[in-house]
């Protein structure tokens, strides 16, 4: 297949339009206006986050407690075969080991189960606070045309120019409304 120099000028400028570049008879502009930020120092400081992870704490203190006493009755019960594996009958250690069989799997299901109650407990806790920090990205990105913003937290980001860093601005549009939203 022959390409003609107008078939390689058009997916040219596909793919910059693809990119967020605009092209002009036959120059190119400045590239797309990056950012980028630090998700995590972002959810340091949003208002709300230091109350909902002290909730959260809290909640896992209770459910560690419980899984504790449930793996220390499982513990007991392991230690007691132990002592006495060789005096019971085969029976008899049939039997305990039946039942150490059944405790086991009760530990297993309750820890289960209170791991996902601490997910989903988390996940109501956290999710207003990333909402709150995705609409004022979402707002910054529109206000500011900015074509991508990067998370410096997630890893991805090796170096970068530190202008690009809007970090602070989001902190700062986080703290005006939660100060509009609790004028107290």
């Amino acid at each position: 297949m022959r390409y003609t120099v107008s078939t390689i000028a058009g997916v040219t400028m596909a793919v910059m339009m693809l990119l967020g570049y605009s092209y002009q008879a036959g120059t190119q502009e400045t590239g797309p206006k990056l950012a980028y930020i630090n998700s995590a120092q972002i959810i340091e400081n949003t208002p709300g986050s230091i109350e909902a992870q002290a909730t959260f704490e809290r909640e896992m203190a209770t459910w560690q407690t419980e899984v504790q006493v449930l793996a220390d009755s499982l513990q007991q019960l392991l230690t007691q075969y132990e002592q006495q594996q060789v005096l019971l009958s085969p029976e008899k250690r049939e039997e305990r080991q039946q039942e150490i069989l059944v405790k086991r799997q009760e530990y297993n299901r309750r820890v289960e189960g209170l791991q996902t109650a601490a997910q989903t407990r988390q996940a109501e806790l956290v999710q207003p606070i990333y909402d709150k920090i995705s609409a004022v990205l979402a707002d910054i990105r529109d206000e500011q045309n900015y074509a991508m913003i990067f998370d410096v937290a997630a890893g991805a980001l090796i170096a970068a120019d530190t202008t690009l860093d809007i970090t602070s601005q989001v902190i700062d549009r986080l703290a005006v409304a939660a100060q509009a939203a609790n004028p107290n």
